[in-house]
């Protein structure tokens, strides 16, 4: 028996004793088993109930995270299992580490992480998994000794590429353009600030452009919108910004209005609708992009939940049934880990926005 089977056993039996103690006084034990026992023949029984989730969100007034919680919500209400949220206020990767301590002593199933921090977290999630916990990264990953599974909205390259070729296509493929990002330590950001500048530097369709290098804001609204100042005042020619983060983007919308940057600099990024559609529409970012937080939350739930029920194994190959999803595969990363993608991007710009602030 393995000790994440035990360890659900021993949660079953404890809930089973606390719901039947009171019953026993009234003599309705040996029906309130019996109805147990029947709803679960007949399958009445959600495939979530009795599992419990762990979420954790890189920073706790994040709204895009907030968006994904709504997802892990929307899973729960489907498949019965429950789940507790936290995010650290300051985006560190000690507070993260807290969090995870908590629910390791809550007992959790599954621990379902979004790291600040891919390598700050491997110790305290590997001690989650000798007691038992499944871990699973998603948006941005542990590294692959302290994972089970990463899941990823698209590919690194598929986001931050579709980014570059919009933004350049908007610059005429000339002029200079900046790159303001989150913090060094964040892994999905370095991975985008990676291919982002091989592709400068190597692909001769941006030739004509300079890249003024990755100037970070450490994933805050304050100090993006300085950072982007800090390049307008150094380089008073550049002409174009990607953000991509969903608290950069707005920052550096906002800073190239104040700035009277509007029509010398124009931005793009990865942002939440409802903070862009304003600059979207004045043309200052003429679109963005971002997959559907909300769904990356609802697919992690998914998985995580048939992974504890033993319907999916962790290894390269395995195909992953989602509501709304098809042909999902596990692969294995760049990093040598578990990796699943779901393939999915948004474009909001001056005709689409407005459908998505209700949603993002």
């Amino acid at each position: 028996m393995t000790k994440r089977t035990f360890s659900r056993i021993r949660k079953a039996v404890a809930l089973l004793l606390v719901l039947l103690l009171p019953l026993a006084a009234t003599g309705c034990v040996k029906r309130a088993v019996a109805k147990a026992l029947a709803e679960q023949a007949s399958g009445e029984r959600l495939p979530g109930e009795g599992i419990s989730i762990g979420v954790v969100i890189k920073q706790s007034d994040n709204a895009y995270f907030h968006a994904a919680v709504e997802g892990f919500r929307k899973a729960s209400e489907e498949l019965g299992f429950e789940f507790v949220f936290d995010g650290p206020d300051d985006a560190s990767n000690d507070g993260q580490e807290r969090i995870i301590r908590n629910y390791i002593d809550q007992g959790v199933d599954v621990l379902c992480v979004a790291t600040n921090d891919a390598s700050g977290l491997v110790d305290v999630c590997n001690e989650a998994r000798e007691a038992g916990i499944l871990v699973l990264s998603f948006d941005s990953k542990v590294n692959p000794e302290g994972r089970d599974l990463d899941v990823m909205p698209a590919s690194f390259k598929t986001i931050a590429l579709t980014q570059l070729e919009f933004i350049a296509e908007q610059m005429n493929y000339e002029g200079q353009l900046a790159l303001v990002t989150g913090a060094a330590t964040m892994p999905n950001m370095n991975m985008i600030n990676a291919y982002v500048t091989e592709a400068m530097e190597t692909d001769p369709q941006y030739a004509n452009m300079e890249f003024l290098g990755v100037f970070y804001g450490d994933d805050d609204y304050t100090k993006s919108y300085d950072t982007c100042k800090a390049i307008i005042d150094q380089y008073p020619d550049v002409k174009g910004m990607i953000a991509p983060t969903t608290n950069a983007g707005p920052a550096v919308a906002k800073c190239i209005m104040d700035e009277g940057k509007q029509g010398q600099i124009i931005m793009t990024g990865l942002t939440l609708a409802h903070d862009m559609a304003e600059y979207i529409h004045s043309g200052i970012a003429p679109a963005t992009f971002l997959w559907n937080p909300i769904n990356l939350g609802y697919a992690t739930a998914y998985v995580a939940v048939a992974a504890v029920n033993g319907e999916i194994a962790f290894r390269e190959g395995q195909t992953v049934t989602i509501p709304g999803y098809e042909g999902l595969v596990m692969e294995r990363a760049d990093d040598g880990g578990l990796i699943l993608y779901l393939n999915e991007m948004n474009r909001f710009d001056d005709s689409t926005v407005d459908q998505w602030i209700d949603i993002l």
